[in-house]
Order: C-alpha cells, then sequence, then structure tokens
C-alpha cells in the first residue's frame, strides 16, 4: 500500500523525524541517488565533501568509495538516521564522519564545523523543506562553510513536479534571486533531473528536479569574515 505523504510543510516535517532512519522513509531507497552515481561518473566530487541531509548515508558512502582523494562529511538533523548512517560506513569499511547538524542553527556562533572548509556541499533534497525565512538562515551557514571557489550542489524538487504531495518546489527564478551575484554565488547551470523514491511511496516513480550547480565567488560582495544569522 502507498503511503500517504502530507501537502502541508508541519505535518511533513513531523512525519520526516518520526520515520527518518526507520526504513518507512519514501526517501530512504538504500543505494545512491541515480543522479548521484553519474556526478561520481562526471568527476565533480574533489577534495573536503559536505554532505548536507546525508539520512542513511547511502550517497556519501558511495562518492567515498568510488571517488579518489576525496574526504566525505555527512551531516543530518536526525540522530537515528546518522547511527544507522555510521553503521552502514562501518560495514562497508568506508571512513566517514558522520554528524548531528541543524543547518538552521548559527553555525558561526557554535564552531560545529570548520569555516571557509568544504570545497564540495551536496544538498540531495534538503533545499525544499524550508520556508522563505529559513532559506536565509541556510543560505548564511552555506557562506559560513563553503570555500571560495567553492561548489555548491543542489538536487531538489522542480517546479515541472505538478503532482500533489511532499515538501515545496524549487523554480529557476526564486534560485536566481537567491544565488545571485551581488550575494556572492554564480549559477553555473541549473539541469532537468529526478529524484528518486522508495516503491512504497504516494507516488510510485520518480520526482522532477532540478540539479543545480552553483559557484561560491572568490571575491564576495558579502563580509564571510563574521557571519552571523538573525
Amino acid at each position: 500500500m502507498a503511503k500517504e505523504i502530507p501537502n502541508d510543510d508541519e505535518s511533513f516535517q513531523k512525519l520526516f523525524f518520526r520515520i527518518s532512519g526507520t526504513g518507512e522513509g519514501h526517501w530512504e531507497i538504500e543505494r545512491p541517488q541515480s543522479t548521484i552515481t553519474q556526478l561520481v561518473r562526471r568527476n565533480v566530487f574533489e577534495g573536503e565533501l559536505l554532505d548536507i541531509g546525508c539520512g542513511i548515508g547511502d550517497n556519501a558512502i558511495y562518492i567515498a568509495k568510488e571517488c579518489r582523494n576525496v574526504r566525505v562529511t555527512g551531516i543530518d538533523l536526525v540522530p537515528k538516521a546518522i547511527e544507522v548512517a555510521n553503521e552502514k560506513a562501518r560495514k562497508e569499511d568506508v571512513d566517514i564522519h558522520f554528524q548531528v547538524v541543524d543547518m538552521l542553527d548559527d553555525l558561526a556562533e557554535k564552531q560545529i564545523l570548520k569555516q571557509h572548509f568544504y570545497d564540495v556541499i551536496l544538498d540531495a533534497a534538503v533545499f525544499h523543506v524550508f520556508s522563505d525565512v529559513d532559506r536565509e538562515k541556510y543560505i548564511k551557514n552555506l557562506e559560513y562553510l563553503i570555500k571560495p571557489n567553492g561548489l555548491y550542489i543542489q538536487l531538489c524538487f522542480s517546479e515541472k513536479e505538478t503532482r500533489e504531495g511532499g515538501p515545496r518546489r524549487i523554480r529557476k527564478v526564486d534560485l536566481h534571486n537567491l544565488f545571485s551575484s551581488n550575494k556572492g554565488w554564480t549559477i553555473e547551470s541549473i539541469e532537468d533531473s529526478v529524484y528518486q523514491s522508495t516503491p512504497a511511496a504516494l507516488l510510485e516513480s520518480d520526482r522532477q528536479s532540478y540539479l543545480t550547480f552553483i559557484r561560491r565567488q572568490v571575491t564576495s560582495t558579502v563580509n564571510e569574515s563574521n557571519v552571523k544569522l538573525n
């Protein structure tokens, strides 16, 4: 039987916390997303990689196994998911640092993760869960974490996905406004892609998504030395 996916953000978040790491989440497909395997073949991962919203670790573990000279850190909001990810990494004998982190916290103040440390930041189905206010907090933390000239890769449900259910859809106009050049970002490309779900999901097929490559400018109009969240 297909599982219901709530339409409103609050109900979706409650469902997310309840089932993440249990194997019931429609996003826990027990393998890397096909988009991630394609990115590995395209050699886009290098250096220090941060996987935001790593969940049970399938994407991070695959990247760590397939990419040489890539050091992977995975973070997620749900402790149970991180627990499962750590166990999977041990079984696969890969060296990944998994950690419980809330990307809406003030990371600059808490110093949970290193400032301007990550060459690549991967966001597979995280950005689309945020409200407009939370988007701004999240982006401030991206600015704190990413190296100058670092690459932020975002895979999220797109406006082309018209079926009901799940998180909000990402529009190209929003991406261009939020990651504009006067904010210290350069959108290199926005590609049509898919986000895969389990057969038990309400919609037993892939969700239309955008795969967006966003570069942090070396010389930015944003003061990166003292990033503080309001």
